[in-house]
């Protein structure tokens, strides 16, 4: 082999070193200013939420320290129980793309679902469409400023008939035909007592 023809290869590798070196070394910069910055942001955003969460205890205070005006988490089972006690609320669905509504429903609870009695309509397609809803109901007492309010969250389900026919159902105020059941399957239950 020539030694001239090995010299350009070798040149050249001199080349590509020098450049690898000196562009690493700037890449090596800017990784650190990266990363650098990423370990701000995260620190930030840490400290963000433990003064999120210390919020959110005074907020919040356990059951046996609450006092006149506190807000007190009832458990699932205290929200069941409080949920038996009523037979109207608020249903809150998506009745078309992006337009959320809020309606006032008679409900019945059935072995932890809530059944709702409904006509044709934006209520019962959002059951057709197994969309995810949320059901409210409260008792709020003006006067003394306290009550509890209870949240569940689940899917929407129309039931077929014949399995709505084997339960007791919920009996609606408004009239006009109400002939199909909807049902919510809690995903998530979670109520506030205000002391």
């Amino acid at each position: 082999m020539n030694p001239a023809s090995l010299r350009l290869p070798v040149q050249a590798l001199g080349s590509a070193d020098r450049w690898r070196r000196g562009h690493l070394g700037s890449v090596a910069g800017v990784t650190r200013r990266i990363v650098g910055s990423a370990a701000g942001n995260a620190s930030r955003a840490l400290e963000e939420i433990a003064g999120a969460i210390d919020d959110r205890r005074h907020l919040l205070p356990a059951p046996e320290l609450a006092q006149q005006g506190d807000l007190v988490v009832l458990s699932p089972e205290e929200c069941m129980k409080l949920l038996m006690t009523r037979s109207t609320g608020r249903l809150a669905y998506i009745a078309r793309a992006g337009v959320p509504d809020i309606v006032p429903v008679n409900y019945l609870v059935h072995q932890r679902e809530i059944l709702i009695r409904s006509g044709p309509g934006p209520k019962l397609q959002a059951a057709q469409r197994r969309d995810m809803v949320a059901f409210e109901v409260d008792d709020i007492d003006e006067v003394s400023h306290n009550g509890w309010s209870v949240v569940v969250i689940g899917r929407a389900a129309q039931l077929v008939p014949q399995r709505a026919a084997l339960m007791e159902l919920p009996e609606s105020w408004a009239s006009g035909p109400r002939w199909h059941t909807l049902s919510i399957s809690p995903t998530r239950i979670a109520g506030r007592r205000l002391l």
